[in-house]
Order: C-alpha cells, then sequence, then structure tokens
C-alpha cells in the first residue's frame, strides 16, 4: 500500500511539473509576442521560416522515438529577426498541428514546446548578456564562442528540464534520455552551431536577406530531414524482412520454448518500436506472461491474467488480432491502464494453431496512433512463425515424455530379467542350503559363497539403477563440484589414486551439456573401477575457445572396444553405447583410446556456440 502511494504521488508530481513547465513557458511565449521587432523583417519572411519548420517537424530524424528535429536554426532566426515570443508561439503552434495530423499524444507534444521555448528563452538571455559583447569584439573566434555558448545553454536547459521531469516518474523511460540518444542529439546540436553561424556570417557580410535566400538558405536542411526520413522507413521495411527470415529460421531450429519466445519479442525493438512487450502462453484458461520486454512492473512480469481481463485476455479468447490507436477510448483496455496508465497504442495478435489459441503477443506504446497496418501484418507473419516453432518444441517433449516412459519400461524389464532373477536364485540356494545345513556343511558354504558374489552384483545394478533415474549432482550442486566428488567417490571405492584437473576459464554451458559431461565422466570411472585394475585415474575437464573437452584416463589393462560394443549391446547396458548416444544428442565427439594392456583414454568434446557463450536475460 506504501509503494502504491509514493507511485501515485511521483505520477502527480511528474505530471504537475509537466504542465507547469507548459504553462509558463506559453505565457512567456505569449507576453513577449509584441515585442517590436527590428525593420526590414516582412510577413514573408515569417511565413518562409515557418513553412520550412514545419516541414522539418514533420519529417522527424528517426531516435527518441522519432521526436528529435534540428529546429534551433530556425526558433534561433525568428527570435533575432522578429522575438523569442513569436518563434515560441509560431513553434507551438506548427508541433501541435504536426501532432493533430499525425494523431500522436497531444500531451507529449505540448511538453516539448514548454521545454524548447525554456531552452530557446535561455539561449538568448545568454546571447544578450554575455554573446553580444563578444560579438562587438569582431573578428572569428569570439562570435563562434557566442554562438556555440548560446547553442548549449539552449540544450542544457530544454534536455536538462525534458531529463529532469523524466526522473520524477516510478520508472523513468530511460531509452528518451539525452544519454541514450547522445550521437543523434549531439549531431543535431552541432548542425544547429553550423546554421547559426552561417546566418551570422550573412547578416554580417550584408548579403541579400530577401524571402528568396532565406529559402534556398534552410532548404537544405528541410530537404535533409525528408530525406532521412524516407531512408529510414525504407531501410526499416528492409530490416523488417531481414529479421522475418532470421527469426522464422532461427526459432524453427531452437526446441528450447523459452529461447523461441526471446528470440520472438526482444528483437522486434529494432522494427516495431514499443514501450512494453509481453509473450503470453494460455494454460488452464488463464494468461500466463512467458517473457516480458520494457519497463513492465513486477507484479505483471509475473501475474497471471485472467481471458475476461485486459485486451490480451479478449484477444485470447476471441482468437482474433487487434490493433488500438488509443486506448483510454476502447472499453477493453480501461483494466490495462489501472497499471500502465502512461501507454496509448496497443497491438496484440494471438497465437493459433489448428483453432486453438496457445497465447499471445502484445506491445504497448506510449503515443497514440504509434502502429501501423504493416505493423500488424508484420507481427501476425511472426506470429504464424512462433506457432510453428512452439508446435516443434512441444512434440519434443512429447517425444521426451515417451522416453521417458519407455526407459521406465526397460529400467523394470531389467530389473524383472536381471535383479530379480539373481535374487530368485540366491533364494532358492538359501532355500536349499537351510534343507542341508546338518548333513553338507561344506556344500552349503559353496552355495553362500555364491550367493553373496550374486548378491554383491545385484546391489551394483540396483545402485546404477538409481543413479540412472536420479537427477544428476551436476544439476544439484554445480558441474565442477560434481566431477570432483565423483572423483574422490572413485578413490574411496578402489585403491587406485584419482586426479581432477580443471583447465582453461570456466564458460556457460547448457544444463544437457553439464548433465552429459557428469554422466559420461560417472560411466567412464564407473567402467574403470570394475574392470580397469589401475592404479591411477586422470579426469581432466579443459574450457576452450569454441568447445569444452572432458578427458576420463586410467592405467590399466584397457580392453578391445569392438568387443565392448558388441558386449553391451548383447546385455542391453548403459555403457558405451549409452555414452555414445547422450554424445549425438548433443552433436558432440566421443573418442576411446584404448588397446588391451595399454590403459583407456575417453575423450568427450562439446562444441560451444553462440547461444551459449551469449546470456540472453529476459524477465
Amino acid at each position: 500500500m506504501a509503494v502504491w502511494i509514493v507511485m501515485k504521488w511521483q505520477n502527480w508530481l511528474e505530471r504537475t511539473s509537466r504542465w507547469s513547465v507548459v504553462f509558463f513557458a506559453w505565457f512567456l511565449a505569449f507576453y513577449t509576442l509584441l515585442e517590436k521587432p527590428e525593420a526590414g523583417w516582412s510577413l514573408l519572411h515569417l511565413l518562409t521560416l515557418s513553412a520550412l519548420l514545419m516541414f522539418t517537424e514533420f519529417f522527424s530524424f528517426p531516435g527518441h522515438e522519432g521526436r528529435v528535429t534540428v529546429h534551433f536554426p530556425f526558433l534561433f532566426t525568428l527570435s533575432s529577426m522578429f522575438s523569442p515570443g513569436l518563434a515560441g508561439v509560431v513553434y507551438t503552434v506548427i508541433v501541435l498541428t504536426v501532432t493533430w495530423i499525425k494523431k500522436h499524444s497531444l500531451y507529449r507534444a505540448a511538453f516539448r514546446t514548454g521545454y524548447t521555448i525554456m531552452g530557446l528563452y535561455g539561449g538568448v538571455v545568454f546571447l544578450t548578456t554575455v554573446g553580444e559583447p563578444w560579438i562587438s569584439q569582431g573578428g572569428i573566434s569570439m562570435p563562434f564562442l557566442a554562438l556555440a555558448g548560446c547553442v548549449l545553454v539552449y540544450e542544457g536547459v530544454s534536455k536538462g528540464i525534458r531529463d529532469g521531469i523524466e526522473y520524477l516518474r516510478p520508472r523513468p523511460r530511460r531509452s528518451r534520455l539525452w544519454v541514450a540518444n547522445w550521437r543523434l542529439e549531439a549531431g543535431a546540436a552541432l548542425l544547429s552551431l553550423v546554421y547559426c553561424l552561417a546566418y551570422y556570417g550573412m547578416l554580417h557580410e550584408g548579403r541579400e536577406t530577401d524571402p528568396l535566400a532565406f529559402l534556398f538558405f534552410y532548404a537544405p536542411l528541410a530537404a535533409f530531414a525528408v530525406l532521412s526520413n524516407v531512408i529510414v522507413r525504407l531501410a526499416r521495411k528492409e530490416r523488417k524482412l531481414k529479421l522475418l527470415f532470421l527469426l522464422a529460421t532461427d526459432i524453427n531450429k531452437n526446441l528450447d520454448l523459452r529461447k523461441v519466445m526471446e528470440k520472438t519479442i526482444l528483437p522486434l525493438s529494432k522494427v516495431i518500436p514499443y514501450s512494453h512487450g509481453y509473450f503470453y502462453l494460455l494454460r488452464n484458461g488463464r494468461l500466463y506472461p512467458a517473457v516480458t520486454a520494457g519497463e513492465a512492473a513486477d507484479h505483471l512480469r509475473r501475474g497471471k491474467l485472467p481471458l475476461n481481463r485486459g485486451i490480451s485476455g479478449w484477444v485470447a479468447s476471441h482468437g482474433v488480432p487487434v490493433m488500438i490507436h488509443n486506448a483510454k477510448l476502447d472499453p477493453r483496455c480501461h483494466q490495462d491502464l489501472e497499471d500502465m496508465e502512461e501507454v496509448r497504442s496497443v497491438l496484440s495478435v494471438p497465437l493459433k494453431m489448428d483453432g486453438e489459441v496457445l497465447g499471445v503477443i502484445t506491445l504497448w506504446k506510449t503515443e497514440e496512433h504509434a502502429f501501423e497496418e504493416v505493423d500488424l501484418t508484420f507481427l501476425q507473419v511472426l506470429a504464424s512463425q512462433t506457432v510453428v516453432a512452439i508446435k516443434n518444441a512441444r512434440l519434443v517433449e512429447e517425444r521426451e515424455r515417451r522416453g521417458v516412459a519407455e526407459e521406465r519400461n526397460r529400467l523394470a524389464r531389467e530389473i524383472h530379467d536381471g535383479i530379480a532373477q539373481s535374487f530368485a536364485g540366491v533364494l532358492m540356494k538359501v532355500d536349499s542350503s537351510l534343507k542341508v545345513f546338518d548333513s553338507q556343511p561344506e556344500k552349503v558354504r559353496e552355495w553362500l559363497e555364491e550367493s553373496r558374489t550374486k548378491l554383491r552384483d545385484g546391489l551394483k545394478e540396483v545402485r546404477h539403477s538409481i543413479t540412472a533415474l536420479r537427477p544428476s549432482p551436476a544439476a544439484k550442486i554445480g558441474l565442477i563440484p560434481a566431477l570432483q566428488r565423483r572423483v574422490e567417490a572413485f578413490e574411496n571405492e578402489t585403491d587406485a589414486e584419482g586426479i581432477f584437473e580443471l583447465k582453461g576459464e570456466k564458460r556457460p554451458l547448457t544444463t544437457d551439456m553439464e548433465e552429459t559431461l557428469y554422466m559420461v565422466c560417472h560411466e567412464a570411472l564407473s567402467n574403470a573401477a570394475k574392470h580397469a585394475q589401475a592404479s591411477l585415474v586422470r579426469v581432466v575437464l579443459d574450457y576452450r575457445t569454441e568447445e569444452v573437452r572432458l578427458t576420463v584416463e586410467d592405467d590399466g589393462v584397457g580392453f578391445s572396444l569392438a568387443k565392448a560394443v558388441y558386449k553391451a549391446e548383447a546385455q542391453k547396458r548403459y555403457g558405451i553405447v549409452g555414452m555414445n548416444e547422450r554424445a549425438q544428442k548433443l552433436g558432440a565427439a566421443l573418442q576411446f583410446d584404448s588397446e588391451e594392456g595399454e590403459g583407456t583414454r575417453v575423450i568427450l568434446t562439446i562444441p560451444i556456440g553462440d547461444e551459449e557463450e551469449a546470456a540472453v536475460h529476459a524477465h
């Protein structure tokens, strides 16, 4: 409750601060609107600069969610020709008009005009109090410093107000801050400085200053804005096609369901910018957020969603995609806005397979009309590819479940045909021994010795079966501690010396890799204990650049690989055959180097791909 109250207080403070900046800036602009402009500047000058500024604002630069424009040269020129008040009013009218045409958020557009006007007045105050005495000194360096200082003050005041108020939010949108976009922001500031210097040089040298001259002077800046906007749109379409191809290829090769979901939603921000992204899976009539991206609250990352709540629940229950331009006007989104009050645009598509809804992908953005039809189509195509990957992953899970059932049946048969039969034979000998205990003591002794041998062998089989059924120690305590304990256990079971060595820098491995490494080591040491008659066994785990290698080497009697494989297959035991099957599942190489009387060396080499090297963190 206390956290909720604090968040509400922070939201209220942030909104109040924003509107305070807006109203103060607008009041300042209108208050100074009627300042008398210098003679020689006509209404045609004003209309020419306003039209060029309109073009620049309409075709914004990519970055900072599409709201970065090089508007300062126009505002600086309007301020020097007419007044800062008129420049501020013109800029406000243009920004609000462009926002209305594009149907974006008027709330954010108003705030942008507020901190821009404040920055403009900061630059004007610096220029009139500090810059003009420097400019009056003449030369080149002092006017340059004066105009550079004016641009820096404008950037510092405007962006400082913008980012400072952003930090008042409970969860600041750090992707919008100057630091996150410093290259684009610095480039825009540098371009503004170049144009301000050129404008000063044009006036200082007494060149033609009619409206047509201003049109030709500033036209390249407006044309650059239009051209860059078009190029970025074309590049975004190209990235969509490339991303769709790469994702369709990659996710269909991946059988890890979580990685499939991560590879679906996380790269989307490159082609469809969004503030929040959710990948829900439908289970037992509820949506579970399997993977989330963006600045979402913790309870939204962990909570389950009923089908009658929010737009995601509606899409899951109806099985149709939706695109909403203003969530505040759509009653299906009202419950979502209780948790994400700042979002406006929504894009949500179902994951359907054979008419059944498996889940939902939902993207949110804080701008109105932020998504287009092409974005919805792209997300639907991507969802269809994801469904195929989910189907493949489920088929693999089903196959693994069947494998577990088959393994249980195999163990049951093995226990029945092996251990149970051995125990039955022991029981028969014990019964016979009791009958002839007094008359044939030597025969009883012989039978008891045979029974003891069979019981020991049976106990080993039981322990081996239990080991196969239990989770791998590598999953419990980690691979390296598990290998060390296994070597110590080998020493306790035998009279041989066991040595464990670790080489290279430890690398992250998948669970399957660690389990395979441990089980191959476990079986190799078990074989050495049973058959090798070794005095020394060395286990080496070597982390290399593109692979991890396990070596188990002993100085025992060795064996014939062909004979061992034939015997293992005939007796249907785990042994070498099982070790090789585990290696093949990972695409690893298993090598046996052994000759009778020359010892044995087992080498397992597992390649480490990019997916295992790079840690992809998603909530």
